[in-house]
């Protein structure tokens, strides 16, 4: 029997997915796009599939108004990608969330904003001089809306809960950046630049970028590229601590493997699909999968729907299931059901 193949890298891929160019209609999806990787090259062993984009936002890309609050909670699942000749099997974990975006007004509701300026009798310097004509003023020709952008890991190693919360830490540190270099300019220098943190790392930045702004994206760029530079541990021999904080702050991520003679790591509830489906449901499920029958799963939790294929999977042991598993399929991917047999 042939050794499995062990990936010396303990994070393969950073990504960013989302839309360069939010569109104006809520709940119009749009194709993901890449907006930022890291390593910008390929490795050799493991070129980065163009698909990934699609696996990282399911339904598309979608804008939605400011309205929609709740939408804005921050949901987390897992993916694979498989190799078909090999059999190689990669993980994608990804973190979605909607990230506040501004757009300018229509010409309507500029004109609606001046008039009514212009019916209080106010003249330009008294506008300029009121604060609060003047909040009301940018807030008729600025409207913030929200698209979905997904940070994503993408390794060959099922450290599911560590890299959740790798990625959970990022987007409050990207936040933070983002934030502290706005408050500073606004405060400071009044510069015409609008560039923002956010801005750059999903490729609406421009060359007149600020030193500030700048300064916060190497900062983040170089938390990216320490973890990606983090060995694997040997298994059932060393562990890995990773330090993605201060210590004050928080512990260091330990990542370590169990020994191949043992079981393999499962880092994801084995025992959802009996909590979502029932025993005897499982039951049927199991004996379908034994006996070669395509099974299909469907549910609106990404979450729930890839865990749940891979317990299934695991429940097996010892047999080993020798036919393609797709524990997520992207709705928006054209003709997904035949791509992913080349990626799943």
């Amino acid at each position: 029997m042939m050794d499995k193949y062990f990936c010396p890298r303990l994070v393969d891929y950073i990504l960013i997915v989302g839309s360069r160019h939010p569109n104006n209609n809520n709940n119009v999806a749009q194709t993901p796009e890449l907006l930022r990787r890291y390593p910008l090259e390929d490795h050799q062993d493991f070129p980065l599939s163009p698909d990934v984009i699609f696996f990282c936002q399911p339904e598309g890309c979608i804008s939605v108004g400011p309205k929609r609050m709740s939408l804005r909670e921050t949901t987390s699942f897992v993916y694979t990608l498989t190799e078909k000749d090999s059999g190689k099997v990669r993980y994608g974990i990804c973190v979605n969330f909607f990230r506040p975006i501004e757009r300018k007004s229509s010409d309507k509701s500029k004109s609606l904003s001046a008039s009514w300026a212009d019916d209080n009798g106010n003249t330009d310097q008294e506008r300029r001089k009121s604060p609060k004509t003047k909040r009301k003023l940018k807030t008729a020709n600025r409207v913030r809306n929200n698209t979905l952008t997904s940070l994503c890991i993408v390794t060959h190693h099922p450290f599911f809960s560590t890299f959740r919360e790798c990625l959970f830490i990022l987007r409050k540190l990207i936040d933070a950046c983002h934030d502290r270099s706005c408050t500073k300019r606004i405060g400071g220098s009044k510069a015409i630049s609008r560039d923002t943190v956010w801005g750059v790392l999903t490729g609406q930045g421009t060359d007149n970028l600020t030193g500030l702004v700048m300064h916060e994206v190497k900062e983040i760029e170089t938390w990216v590229l320490r973890l990606l530079s983090a060995p694997v541990p040997v298994p059932g021999k060393t562990r890995v601590e990773v330090q993605v904080l201060p210590k004050d702050l928080q512990a260091p991520l330990l990542f370590a493997l169990p020994d191949h003679t043992r079981f393999s790591l499962i880092d994801f509830p084995l025992h959802l699909p009996l909590e979502l489906l029932g025993v005897d449901t499982c039951l049927k499920v199991l004996t379908a999968i034994m006996l070669e029958y395509k099974v299909v799963m469907q549910s609106r939790d990404y979450n729930a729907l890839s865990m749940s294929v891979m317990a299934f999977v695991a429940m097996l042991y010892p047999l080993e299931y020798m036919f393609p598993v797709i524990p997520l399929l992207p709705t928006c991917m054209s003709s997904a059901e035949q791509v992913s047999v080349l990626v799943k």
